[in-house]
């Protein structure tokens, strides 16, 4: 049946009134409003404003620009938040973006929501995005986050062009019509500090954090981790039970439904939703973190000037990547400053009970065996690189790693080899929840996607259920892909994990798909208000940690209220070093930071979320209603 979308006046009226007060962009009298090409503008009498597409255009949309003919204000605001809607009969990626007076439109980088039929959805620009900048040119390398300078900033928001609401699709062009409700700015912006590039480095202090900047909980002294880890023993003692009423010694919903049994987790669907079912029959929802080990690696090699402090050269170990350079791990240091020589076992106790105390009830991927198999929390295990043999006939690479080349004997026999070599290790273990295959696979480049897709996903099912019969094959955390793929997996994994970055996941199922639970392997916010250079991937950038909290907890509702998810994992456990690991990456991503301090907002976002998690999770609207 065709869906029926309601008129614009009624999805308007259905609006709440949630936007941040601030400087209005729209609706306002002194605000021009420019129709691109192929694309038509009406006014309503309520304030919103209709755009309609004709097709006819790669970029259809309106451009917001001052009626005078001069720049928008919007030098003290943090955010501009852009309230859209769908009248339209199919979902609809809205973009939008800030032009500065002067810059370059080709190097603004838009912001973009998945707007469903009937729906509002508001897209987040963040305005604030440094909290430093440099009076001059400084050259940084191996960093994605970088500092930028006063004068090539390319943002400065008290002078701001235009503000433009945009459809791309240049490869598609179909006619939509959608709804501008309101353009607002949110939250008190930050004047960055300025720093002389003559006195910039070294920027990075003998923790691990950036030295031009101060905040609160920053570590100062080995005298400040001990207190640290004081108040910290004092906060477990208060709060390990966990906030999750009823649980069972898995996480797992023991004042629910009581289920068959098994001994191991599976999936049931239950009242027209999708569950895991842990191994004492109880419902389980995974809330997981990823990667529960002890920081990450930078390289110092001909960066030396970077660094406050290094140990002695010849103490630093190779990189895993590439054994000609060297490289350091701040917060393995500040572990053993904080913890001493026995930091390893401390960490790995700590990682559980901090789980417990937080709500979370899973260790997601790549958490270390050291972690995992003291079997206090469960966790999924990783098959990583599932063959050796890549793919040969491909398209230009798209996204994500290239593929395996299934139709080789050999393809089959990888996948065989590692798959016995994980069950000689976690067996028939209750705590597993399941098993990953490989990561973010290029589902854009091989020639024939469906027979490549069909043959991947039945070969690694049948390995993976060969080796670990009483375990679930999660699949293969994609990122990207089409549907043919999408249909391949849900025909063979008993979950279907995706990786999602973004305010909520917005995954749609194929036509055709089966109907199959997911999981999502990955997402996270970041800020930058605590040291970082960096926010984090896709459309993960907040405002300070308390916005960032604020998105966990909407992020991870909107997944108990899908009746088809079966978890979430946040990727990951400690922030990124603010010089970049292996591939340059320095996000503010982790529940901890590189001192091994928790974020509060965070860990009082992640309670409070757990508190109600299985209430919500069963209240949930079922499949098809």
């Amino acid at each position: 049946m065709k869906h029926r979308v309601p008129p614009l006046g009624v999805i308007v009226a259905a609006f709440a009134a949630t936007t941040a007060f601030g400087v209005t962009v729209f609706p306002n009298e002194s605000t021009r409003c420019d129709a691109r090409p192929g694309t038509a503008i009406r006014h309503d009498a309520g304030g919103w404003m209709e755009v309609s597409c004709d097709g006819t255009y790669g970029w259809p949309g309106v451009e917001l620009r001052p009626a005078n003919g001069g720049a928008f204000d919007l030098s003290g605001a943090g955010s501009l938040q852009i309230v859209v809607s769908n009248a339209g009969d199919r979902a609809e990626t809205i973009s939008a973006h800030v032009i500065a007076k002067g810059a370059d439109r080709g190097k603004v980088e838009p912001r973009s929501v998945r707007v469903r039929p009937g729906e509002c959805r508001t897209i987040h620009l963040l305005l604030a995005d440094a909290r430093i900048l440099t009076d001059e040119p400084v050259k940084l390398e191996r960093m994605r986050g970088k500092v930028r300078c006063l004068a090539d900033n390319g943002r400065n928001w008290a002078e701001t062009a235009s503000v433009e609401v945009f459809q791309c699709q240049p490869g598609n062009p179909h006619p939509l019509r959608f709804a501008v409700l309101d353009v607002r700015t949110a939250f008190e912006g930050v004047r960055p500090k300025i720093v002389p590039a003559a006195d910039f480095f070294p920027f990075c202090d003998r923790y691990g954090q950036l030295r031009h900047l101060d905040w609160p909980g920053k570590i100062h002294s080995d005298a400040d981790l001990a207190e640290a880890r004081h108040r910290e023993e004092e906060w477990l003692a208060a709060h390990g039970d966990g906030p999750i009423s009823g649980a069972d010694k898995f996480g797992g919903w023991a004042s629910g439904p009581q289920l068959k049994a098994t001994g191991f987790f599976r999936t049931e669907k239950v009242d027209g939703k999708w569950w895991l079912v842990d191994p004492e029959g109880h419902l389980f929802f995974s809330l997981g973190i990823t990667c529960v080990y002890i920081g990450m690696e930078t390289v110092p090699d001909n960066r030396q000037h970077y660094f406050e402090w290094l140990p002695p050269w010849e103490t630093l170990p190779p990189c895993w990547d590439d054994p000609s350079l060297k490289h350091v791990n701040f917060t393995q240091l500040n572990m053993d400053r904080k913890y001493g020589a026995d930091y390893r076992t401390i960490f790995a106790d700590m990682a559980h009970r901090r789980f417990r105390a937080w709500g979370i009830n899973t260790l997601g991927n790549w958490t270390p065996e050291r972690v995992r198999l003291l079997r206090r929390t469960p966790y999924v295990a990783t098959i990583d690189f599932s063959s050796k043999t890549r793919l040969a006939a491909v398209k230009k690479a798209v996204f994500g790693r290239k593929m395996p080349d299934v139709f080789s004997p050999q393809f089959a026999a990888d996948v065989r080899e590692q798959a016995e070599k994980l069950a000689e290790k976690i067996g028939d273990d209750p705590w597993c929840v399941g098993v990953f295959v490989d990561n973010e696979l290029d589902w854009e480049s091989p020639e024939d996607v469906p027979a490549v897709a069909e043959k991947y996903f039945s070969t690694v099912a049948a390995e993976v259920k060969a080796a670990l019969p009483n375990h679930l094959y999660l699949g293969c955390r994609f990122a990207a892909g089409g549907d043919e793929a999408w249909r391949a997996a849900s025909r063979h994994c008993d979950v279907v994990s995706y990786n999602y970055y973004a305010r909520r996941p917005e995954k749609e199922l194929p036509p055709g798909s089966d109907d199959k639970p997911l999981i999502v392997g990955e997402f996270h916010f970041g800020a930058l208000d605590r040291g970082s250079l960096a926010t984090g991937c896709g459309g993960g950038q907040t405002f300070d940690q308390n916005e960032r909290a604020q998105c966990f907890r909407d992020y991870v509702n909107f997944c108990l209220d899908d009746p088809r998810h079966v978890g979430c994992h946040w990727f990951q456990y400690t922030d990124q070093g603010i010089t970049g690991r292996f591939d340059g990456e320095n996000f503010n991503c982790g529940f901890i930071d590189v001192c091994d301090t928790p974020y509060p907002e965070l860990v009082e976002a992640c309670r409070a979320t757990a508190a109600k998690m299985y209430p919500r999770r069963a209240a949930a609207t079922p499949i098809g209603k």
